[in-house]
C-alpha cells in the first residue's frame, strides 16, 4: 500500500488511514456489496463497493509486484502486458 494508506480498485479509492499506512496488503476479498481488505490473515477494513459492475480485469503495482503478474484464470500474462 503506497504510504499514504490509499489505493484504488475498480476505479475506486480506499483510504485505510494512517495507522495502515505502508503496510502490504495481500489480499482483497471482492464480494457482492463490498470489499475486504487483508494484510496476512487480519482484516484491516471492510469498504463499500460503490460500483457493483463486474470487475473484468487485474492490474497491481507498487513495492514486492511482479510487472507480468496478471489475474487470468490459467496464471499467464496476457498478450497486451
Amino acid at each position: 500500500m503506497h504510504a499514504s494508506s490509499c489505493f484504488q480498485i475498480n476505479g475506486q479509492f480506499i483510504k485505510l488511514g494512517p495507522r495502515h499506512a505502508g503496510r502490504i496488503v495481500t489480499a482483497v476479498v471482492i464480494e457482492d456489496t463490498h470489499f475486504r481488505i487483508l494484510h496476512g490473515e487480519d482484516e484491516l477494513a471492510v469498504r463499500p463497493r460503490k460500483n457493483p459492475g463486474l470487475i473484468t480485469r487485474l492490474y497491481v503495482n507498487g513495492m514486492g509486484t511482479k510487472r507480468d503478474c496478471q489475474g487470468s484464470p490459467d496464471g499467464k500474462p496476457s498478450k497486451n502486458s
